[in-house]
């Protein structure tokens, strides 16, 4: 809560207090603090600030949990704010590959710029192991013998049909 704490001034009283800023804004000093600790926070991160939210609010402390709520909304605009650029290259990377998946031309539509490649290759890498996968599912699933005994394995071995 600290990291994401920067000065407010009130516009119509000029009050000045410490605060998180609202919603569409974002601190810096947040976003430096989510850059140098991104491996301890994340997706679980997200589910501990929204837990926290819902605790203090099932606890009826109102304040808390207006408090945890504006953190984990700013939280959550901070790891868009970071993440979106990588999302975005990413996403134009599979939009191109998409269509041209059986063309085996593969430098006609995954070249470009150094980030343009990478992306392609993280696309590709990405297909490769959900195939491979697939391909490990299956020949799983034809080793198993076909008995009631064996339904259970069979339920959480995967269906390489999706």
């Amino acid at each position: 809560r600290d990291a994401c704490t920067v000065p407010l001034k009130n516009s119509q009283t000029g009050e000045e207090w410490l605060g998180i800023p609202p919603h569409p804004q974002i601190s810096n000093p947040a976003v430096d603090f989510v850059l140098a600790n991104r491996d301890y926070l994340g997706h679980r991160m997200k589910k501990t600030l929204g837990r926290l939210k819902l605790r203090a609010q099932s606890q009826f402390q109102k304040e808390e949990a207006l408090q945890y709520r504006t953190l984990w909304k700013h939280f959550l605009l901070l790891e868009d704010h970071i993440s979106a650029p990588f999302r975005q290259i990413l996403l134009n990377a599979e939009a191109k590959i998409g269509p041209n998946f059986g063309n085996l031309d593969v430098k006609s539509y995954c070249g470009g710029e150094l980030y343009e490649r990478t992306a392609s290759y993280l696309v590709l890498k990405s297909m490769v192991a959900h195939w491979e996968k697939k391909y490990a599912d299956a020949q799983k699933l034809e080793s198993i013998p076909d008995d009631d005994s064996y339904f259970l394995q069979q339920l959480y071995t995967g269906d390489p049909k999706r």
